[in-house]
């Protein structure tokens, strides 16, 4: 992407500022060299793979990077005579160790976190390279003593040695004889051998091998003779020692070669693994959301903020700068390619215009680069080949260019290079020369944008250019805005409405003598004042339609966090569900004689029946004692109050969730369907401010023309244009009239009479829309540009009447009832006269014989019937229980081979 906007966008901050959310030097060194990318496909997974790494570190914890270091140098010495040291090998045996950690982590996710478990399977195991590398090195990368077992040899005899040397030597120090002979009584080390320092006049009264003197020449250091042999074979034990010691990190170094290729892949995937941790985090810390990437849609940013700004206000908070102090971040509502594909944005001086454009800038190469945005929910955007951004003062004394050549040759470079694809965003165009001039640049410069299709914002204080947005399709106005009783600005953006440069008030302000002052605003009020109040009537209208716009996108924002959470509500309704269906499942796995554990009475028994119909078992203590344990304590999800309780209220949940994104989206709607009708009146205002203005250029003395007064025409014999004044005769007289009373748009002498206007609009007004009627269709944009319909992405309305409530399935569902309090169990349907044929069935069945048990599809054995309470009395294993006759069905012998009886429907 092209360097020199990357540079002025300051990307290079945000680089670093993912850096220090890093664990390791390996992600850090990866973060500030991401770069942004090109293909859709691949930048939509990578903002996947962030989002599901937000979720794991907000549930599970931020990933294990314990020891894991940039090992790339170590490996590369990890060879037969690479030279790798001890602490090479320790530094790859704790950064395997962490690999290991690391896949466990990546491996233990979800399922549904699919990428992070891609991930982790990328991640090779290397449990015996690491073994091999423990059984040599310590973790502080010294060879183990049991490394090899003549290693161990020659460390003990080096041990055993060491005294027998420091015996000797000291028996010198304490001998008074050879005491009076040394400078001072004192044992130094040359080398690894032990001397004596001697006075240099005494140095053949000491026998022994003299290895240096001192610097002044008065002190020898001489090894005695009797320590000589010792120190010499300590000398050959420690050379064999370092053989030793190379031989066993040679081998080693031969082991980890041949996993050489997998592990320095391994170290790539786990520095992705640590910056896609540090774009979770970042994206935590800063409550940032994904963007949907929409290919040649619109771009579309609600509440956002720049990057480094809200990281600047971060930190004040961190150093304890009281809020009142601290930089105020100001969120601007943006949009490209929905319904206008440039936005020129004027407004005062210092009121957020460049920020603006560095925001969006900043915010589409975040995502591109696989980042979570700072703005709301529902952001929206196409990948953009590439960026291009014309800002600041790029004077070059050196090149001798002026700061309108600057920006001359940046443009040259931008036009030359952008295409539809490419987002251009161009600050204070058509400055640095002549006003007219400069204007009529920066309208050629437009021309060239919407000849090419792409999308731009451009920032300018000229009017030219604002009248620009109102006279050609697909170009917008913007502002910042201002606020003139604090004379200063509030950096928010408004579109639809061009902003003034307020220069008049802040000189003023800023102490210019009030005579210039007022001479200003005279010369001010004299230039373009028709044209101020011509685009005046259409601000209002178009104003309310943004707000409607703004209050629509508030609306879908809700809507689909009512669903997201009407979704969240089901699975937990369905969780539920199978944990009861679960636990129904295992009651006939119990037998008389199991051992269970009570909870309530914390002691274990023998299990002696289940009685179901009564929710009790009878289970005898270790002291032989039978007590009744109802199911709650045993088994918590069954029969428990609590758990139909929350289930019920997660029923009411679902239902009020329910109604409220059915009002939210019937209210973005009614709210979008405003917005097209302001926006059609704003259309319609403009073309006739347009065809005034060209009734106004072809103006000359003698014309016939309407004015607004009576007789509603006039002969024009006198025209000062540039005075905005004419003079016209009438037959009642002559007249010296307003500009603006000359082809007059509304009022009685209109051209066009109110009752005809009426008329026309009511035929263009779109037809009331009942209950799920659809809105036409919007006409498609120039250039080949898909418009985003206002209503993309919202989800369908809910039917329209009653809503029924939410009813969970299987042993929950009960005839479309609720759930019973004290009989939560299927019951079998049927007509009165099959009750009654399965009754007289029933009577006929002898106790001991099979019945078929209808709620539970199974078989079980016929106890006892009680027909005057309509109650059967059936047992299957430990469990016995009490069950509807009209429930149980007698097992008829089937014609021809045995079949198991089906399930009553």
């Amino acid at each position: 992407m092209d360097s020199f906007t990357l540079n002025r966008i300051e990307f290079d901050a945000v680089r670093r500022i993912l850096g220090e959310f890093c664990s390791s030097a390996l992600g850090k060194n990866l973060a500030l060299r991401i770069e942004p990318g090109r293909n859709p496909e691949i930048i939509t997974r990578s903002l996947e793979q962030t989002t599901q790494m937000v979720r794991a570190v907000r549930d599970t914890g931020l990933p294990p990077f314990g020891g894991v270091t940039n090992i790339t140098d170590a490996m590369n010495r990890a060879k037969p005579g690479g030279g790798a040291t001890g602490e090479d090998f320790a530094a790859i045996a704790f950064t395997l160790e962490g690999a290991k950690n690391l896949r466990a982590y990546l491996l233990g996710m979800p399922e549904e976190l699919n990428l992070l478990h891609e991930l982790g399977g990328q991640i090779g195991e290397f449990d015996a390279e690491h073994s091999a590398i423990r059984a040599i090195i310590d973790a502080d990368g010294s060879v183990r003593d049991d490394a090899s077992p003549r290693l161990t040899s020659l460390r003990e005899e080096i041990q055993n040695i060491g005294p027998k040397i420091n015996e000797l030597i000291y028996h010198y120090l304490h001998n008074t004889e050879v005491a009076k002979l040394l400078q001072n009584v004192a044992v130094t080390l040359h080398g690894d051998r032990y001397v004596l320092p001697v006075k240099v006049e005494n140095r053949g009264r000491l026998p022994g091998v003299v290895h240096r003197a001192s610097n002044t020449g008065a002190t020898v250091f001489i090894e005695p003779n009797a320590c000589v042999e010792l120190n010499n074979k300590l000398a050959d034990l420690m050379e064999d020692e370092r053989h030793e010691v190379q031989r066993l990190l040679n081998n080693l170094a031969a082991k980890i070669q041949t996993r050489h290729a997998p592990i320095l892949a391994t170290l790539e995937v786990m520095s992705q693994v640590d910056l896609l941790s540090a774009k979770a985090q970042y994206s935590y810390q800063f409550e940032m959301t994904c963007p949907e990437i929409v290919e040649r849609g619109a771009l579309q940013f609600s509440q956002a903020r720049h990057p480094l700004l809200i990281n600047q206000a971060w930190q004040q908070e961190k150093a304890g700068i009281a809020p009142e102090k601290r930089h105020k971040v100001v969120p601007i509502d943006v949009r490209l390619g929905a319904d206008f594909d440039l936005l020129v944005i004027t407004g005062s001086n210092t009121g957020g215009k460049t920020v603006t454009l560095k925001t969006v800038a900043l915010l589409a190469v975040m995502a591109q680069s696989g980042m979570h945005l700072p703005v709301q929910r529902g952001a929206t955007m196409p990948v953009f080949r590439d960026i291009f951004i014309d800002i600041g003062d790029e004077q070059s004394l050196e090149q001798s260019l002026s700061t309108f050549g600057a920006h001359v040759k940046r443009l040259r470079h931008i036009l030359a290079n952008a295409d539809r694809d490419c987002l251009v965003l161009l600050d204070e165009l058509g400055s640095g020369t002549d006003p007219e001039e400069g204007g009529a640049i920066g309208q050629a410069i437009l021309d060239e944008l919407r000849r090419m299709g792409c999308l731009g914002m451009v920032t300018t204080h000229l009017s030219v250019l604002k009248a620009y947005a109102y006279n050609h399709d697909r170009v917008d106005n913007g502002s910042v805005e201002f606020d003139t009783a604090t004379m200063s600005p509030t950096y928010h953006l408004r579109i639809g409405t061009p902003g003034e440069s307020h220069a008049i008030a802040v000189a003023q302000r800023l102490g210019l003598p009030k005579r210039v002052v007022g001479a200003a605003r005279q010369h001010f009020a004299g230039q373009g004042k028709q044209f101020r109040k011509a685009i005046q009537s259409t601000n209002i209208a178009r104003q309310t339609a943004e707000d409607a716009r703004t209050q629509a996108q508030a609306a879908q924002v809700a809507a689909q966090t009512q669903a997201e959470m009407y979704e969240a509500k089901l699975a937990d309704v369905r969780k539920l569900q199978e944990e009861f269906e679960t636990w129904l499942s295992q009651l006939s796995e119990f037998r008389p004689g199991d051992q269970m554990f009570v909870p309530a009475l914390n002691r274990h028994g023998k299990l002696v029946r289940l009685e179901l119909h009564r929710q009790i078992a009878l289970v005898e203590s270790e002291t032989g004692v039978q007590v009744e344990v109802p199911f709650r304590d045993i088994m918590p999800d069954f029969g428990q109050r609590a758990v139909r309780e929350q289930i019920a209220r997660l029923k009411q949940q679902i239902v009020d969730q329910a109604k409220t994104t059915e009002e939210a989206n019937a209210k973005a709607q009614r709210l979008q369907s405003e917005f097209q009708k302001g926006l059609q009146q704003h259309r319609e205002q403009a073309k006739q401010f347009d065809m005034w203005l060209g009734a106004i250029a072809r103006l000359k003395v003698g014309d016939v023309v309407p004015i607004n007064r009576n007789p509603g025409v006039g002969k024009i014999i006198k025209a000062d244009l540039p005075g905005l004044r004419v003079t016209v005769h009438t037959e009642d007289g002559t007249h010296d009239i307003s500009i603006q009373d000359v082809f007059p748009q509304t009022g009685p002498f209109a051209q066009i009479s109110r009752q005809h206007e009426l008329n026309r609009q009511r035929q263009q007004r779109p037809p009331r829309q009942g209950a799920g009627e659809r809105q036409p269709a919007q006409a498609a944009p120039p250039q080949g540009r898909q418009a985003q319909s206002p209503a993309a992405g919202q989800k369908p309305q809910a039917s329209q009447g009653k809503t029924k409530p939410y009813t969970a399935p299987g042993p929950y569902e009960d005839a479309g009832e609720e759930l019973s309090a004290d009989r939560p169990m299927n019951r079998r349907l049927a007509s009165p006269r099959e009750i009654a044929a399965n009754r007289e069935a029933l009577l006929k069945v002898k106790p001991g014989e099979q019945v078929y048990v209808v709620p539970f599809h199974k078989q079980a054995t016929l106890v006892r019937l009680k027909a005057d309470r309509g109650l059967a009395v059936v047992a299957s294993g430990a469990m016995e229980m009490e069950v509807s006759m009209d429930d149980v069905e007698p097992i008829r012998a089937p014609q021809g081979p045995k079949k198991p009886p089906k399930p009553h429907p």
